[in-house]
């Protein structure tokens, strides 16, 4: 584990215990500049391994320090990756054991991210993201909140536990697989917002995450993703092609637009079942009534119409149930929209579906098969869902 510098590096701490209750050996290698904030001795002593800070290492043990940190490790994660640390990936340098280490590491690396704001959204960085994407390297997106230096933003070191879930998947081999390439995914993310007036609307608790994490996972594995997003306030990641879709209506359209050039549609956006009729143009004044009656109509339901007109596209819905009896209803969505694949999610199970990182789902199809996955983050799941959809994608679609 590469820590470099930043007041996040705290967190790497955090990091390594999880890591460790999982059963892995970690040995860390610091920059100079990670020193500053987090002493070497506490990687030490909770790693029970010496820590790795100079490129050279004990002057009477002559060898390569960086082939030698190196020796025996299955993966390689930086976290947190400083702006400077990232451009010295991208550009090859080997200015400290840990970049020397990187370039001579041969399996897997996982980074993640951590800076201001304006220097994660400048150009030079995204330039330098999308050079170790291509690489290779795994990114662990940075998430928006509040920074250290009082900004509100993208930037903040992704939670240790999203991290961690995120070496898991590579080490289980799904996101470094590259099955997916040639194949244009369409995925449909968030909520809707269906206008009552000029400030109101009807909505749901959908945040987005795993549309998010289902469009990540297939462009990690070569495929050309477009989203048609509605109201999501999440990070919008490099190689990936948004399009904004605030209504079921405007759903709708984008959707059935997108869909004949798409050879696989992931249905997972909580569009509104009704909406509205009129939206007033301006603000109902509550000062005129006691009480307000919406009458509501039935919105076009997507994935079905789109159902209908599928020609050989692999279509995955989602059902977002609660309760028991919610897995029936989901095998029921499945055969009435027919669908190939449609995942239950159950609302009910607290800290999972909606706003939170994890979720709990079976997957439904194709054909008879069934299987309940136990709770995993929506990444894990994300890279799940793929696996059952991809044996389905015509081999005519794939070029690599």
């Amino acid at each position: 584990m590469g820590v470099t510098g930043g007041i996040a590096a705290y967190k790497s701490l955090d990091v390594l215990r999880i890591l460790q209750r999982q059963g892995h050996g970690v040995s860390v290698v610091m920059t100079h500049t990670a020193e500053r904030f987090v002493g070497s001795a506490s990687f030490s002593a909770l790693s029970g391994r010496e820590v790795g800070t100079h490129l050279f290492g004990d002057a009477e043990q002559p060898g390569y320090h960086h082939l030698d940190v190196n020796d025996g490790k299955d993966i390689m994660l930086v976290a947190p990756a400083s702006a400077n640390t990232i451009s010295q990936m991208a550009s090859g340098a080997a200015s400290s054991l840990l970049t020397s280490c990187y370039l001579a590491f041969r399996g897997p690396v996982v980074v993640a991210p951590a800076m201001n704001t304006s220097m994660w959204l400048h150009p030079a960085t995204a330039r330098n993201i999308n050079t170790l994407r291509a690489d290779g390297v795994h990114l662990v997106e940075p998430e928006s909140g509040l920074l250290a230096d009082g900004a509100v933003g993208p930037g903040r070191l992704a939670e240790p536990n999203v991290i961690v879930a995120a070496v898991e998947a590579v080490l289980a081999g799904a996101p470094s697989r590259r099955d997916l390439a040639g194949v244009r995914v369409l995925v449909s993310a968030g909520g809707t917002r269906e206008p009552i007036d000029a400030v109101r609307y009807v909505g749901n608790r959908s945040s987005g995450r795993m549309g998010w994490a289902l469009a990540a996972a297939a462009r990690d594995r070569g495929a050309d993703v477009t989203v048609v997003q509605a109201n999501v306030d999440l990070p919008r990641e490099p190689g990936i092609r948004y399009v904004d879709a605030p209504t079921a209506a405007a759903m709708h359209d984008s959707c059935r637009a997108e869909f004949p050039q798409c050879d696989m549609l992931i249905m997972c956006a909580a569009v509104a079942d009704y909406r509205p009729v009129a939206a007033a143009d301006g603000k109902l004044d509550k000062s005129t009534a006691d009480a307000l009656t919406v009458q509501m109509e039935r919105t076009t339901d997507i994935l079905a119409e789109l159902a209908a007109l599928r020609d050989e596209q692999v279509l995955v819905g989602f059902a977002a149930e609660h309760g028991p009896a919610g897995l029936e209803r989901a095998r029921g969505k499945r055969t009435r929209k027919a669908v190939d694949i449609v995942v239950h999610n159950d609302a009910a199970v607290e800290g999972a579906a909606f706003e939170g990182p994890d979720n709990v789902v079976t997957i439904i199809g194709p054909g008879d098969a069934e299987e309940a996955l136990p709770r995993m983050s929506k990444r894990q799941c994300a890279e799940r869902i793929l696996d059952a959809a991809r044996p389905l994608v015509h081999a005519g679609t794939v070029t690599a």
